[in-house]
């Protein structure tokens, strides 16, 4: 096994180039930049991604990383709950995480979420975001909506609508986007026959082979971002898809 690091798939080394040199490829690309909101004052200075905002944490002290007095995390995952853990610890006098859905909706760990409350997070439940609003180019302002949720999906899932006349502003100097990241894919778009849902994630069938038979994929690619234990299980359905489409001869 020989490992290359630093180096880019479909740049320093081309797809054409993989595809002569081996039979079969596995593509295991993890998840990218957090999702976008599309939202009015999205792109005001104080609006942060997620992994944007956590990443200084971690590579930066914390009195050089820059924190609002008021701070607003969308989302209610397990992401989510770093965010505003971390934003409280730095120094934010106020924050808020804010949810569509309601606290038994919530998708971070029940662990994760008895730190927040510890912390003295504001929870703003069935809340939706309609708009960043700024003041001389930087954040002064969320402007949300209240939700109802309504009947439950094929998944079980409730989804949360707009109650009409129940606007209201939060004053927050800081919004951080904590709902999902991107599967970054967009580079394996040049590959004849390959697939891109409209989610980003990589189309593929039951042996976990995409459109082009040559490339197979699994983990956050394939299903949008899980745990651990699903990569791992997309990675053996896929040795046994390799398997099969290889014909590797029995002992």
């Amino acid at each position: 096994m020989k490992f290359r690091q630093k180096t880019a798939v479909g740049r320093d080394i081309p797809f054409r180039d993989l595809e002569r040199d081996f039979d079969a490829i596995f593509l295991g690309v993890g998840l990218g930049e957090t999702w976008g909101l599309k939202l009015p004052g999205e792109d005001l200075h104080g609006v942060y991604g997620a992994l944007e905002f956590i990443e200084r944490t971690k590579t930066q002290p914390f009195r050089d990383v820059e924190v609002g007095r008021r701070v607003a995390c969308i989302g209610a995952g397990n992401t989510a709950i770093d965010v505003v853990t971390a934003a409280r610890r730095l120094g934010a006098e106020i924050v808020y995480l804010v949810y569509r859905r309601g606290e038994p909706e919530m998708p971070a760990f029940a662990y994760e979420y008895q730190l927040a409350k510890q912390d003295a997070v504001n929870f703003l439940w069935q809340t939706q975001p309609v708009g960043v609003l700024g003041r001389d180019g930087h954040v002064c302002g969320l402007e949300c909506v209240r939700t109802e949720l309504g009947a439950p999906d094929a998944r079980g899932r409730r989804s949360p609508a707009p109650v009409p006349g129940t606007e209201f502003t939060i004053d927050v100097d800081m919004v951080i986007r904590a709902v999902g990241q991107k599967p970054a894919t967009d580079f394996l778009k040049v590959i004849a026959g390959m697939e891109i849902n409209q989610d980003g994630t990589v189309k593929t069938n039951e042996l976990h082979q995409t459109g082009n038979p040559k490339y197979s994929a699994g983990g956050d690619c394939t299903n949008g971002g899980k745990e651990v234990v699903d990569a791992v299980a997309d990675g053996m359905a896929a040795a046994r898809g390799l398997d099969r489409f290889l014909g590797t001869p029995r002992a």
